[in-house]
């Protein structure tokens, strides 16, 4: 009868078919699916092992929130998306939508790619008062907008820079 592994959700690595060539550099990419994984089932064991207070993990925490950052601010894309695939076609959608797409800096390989209508998002306070207070942020973002294309058609600039950020 043959040895059952240890653990049955884990199946046994065969080491003899293994390449003798060294393993490729691992990307940012490769951070995010792979190594994460490593890294936090490393972590829970050790915390699980060792107790470790919050100040020991906490630099940790932060190295990862600083990795994802960097990400986001060098090659992240969010936009405004309009129209969605239906069939091999372009449709126009039932409502606005944010697309997030986050590649990663070394190789391109997106890691991250979400969206969201932007009434979910406006939504996800139950609270009326808020979801007011939602939309006349967005008839503020309309207005700035159709006074941008106004701008275009008179042969203004075509300063494309969003706003500077507030200091309240």
């Amino acid at each position: 009868m043959a040895e059952e592994p240890e653990n049955p959700e884990e199946p046994e690595i065969d080491d003899a078919d293994e390449d003798d060539e060294p393993d490729a550099p691992f990307t940012s990419a490769d951070f995010h699916t792979v190594v994460q994984k490593q890294i936090l089932n490393a972590v829970y064991d050790t915390l699980a092992e060792t107790k470790l207070d919050w100040e020991t993990v906490a630099p940790f925490l932060e190295t990862a929130r600083e990795m994802c950052r960097a990400d986001f601010e060098e090659a992240a894309r969010i936009r405004i998306h309009t129209v969605q695939a239906e069939g091999e076609k372009w449709v126009d959608a039932e409502e606005a939508f944010i697309g997030i797409s986050v590649p990663d800096r070394d190789d391109g390989t997106e890691w991250l790619s979400e969206t969201r209508w932007i009434s979910e998002i406006a939504l996800e306070d139950p609270d009326p008062k808020q979801v007011r207070a939602a939309i006349k942020g967005l008839e503020r973002s309309i207005a700035k907008l159709n006074a941008w294309l106004a701008e275009q058609e008179a042969g203004g600039p075509t300063n494309t820079e969003p706003p500077a950020e507030r200091s309240d």
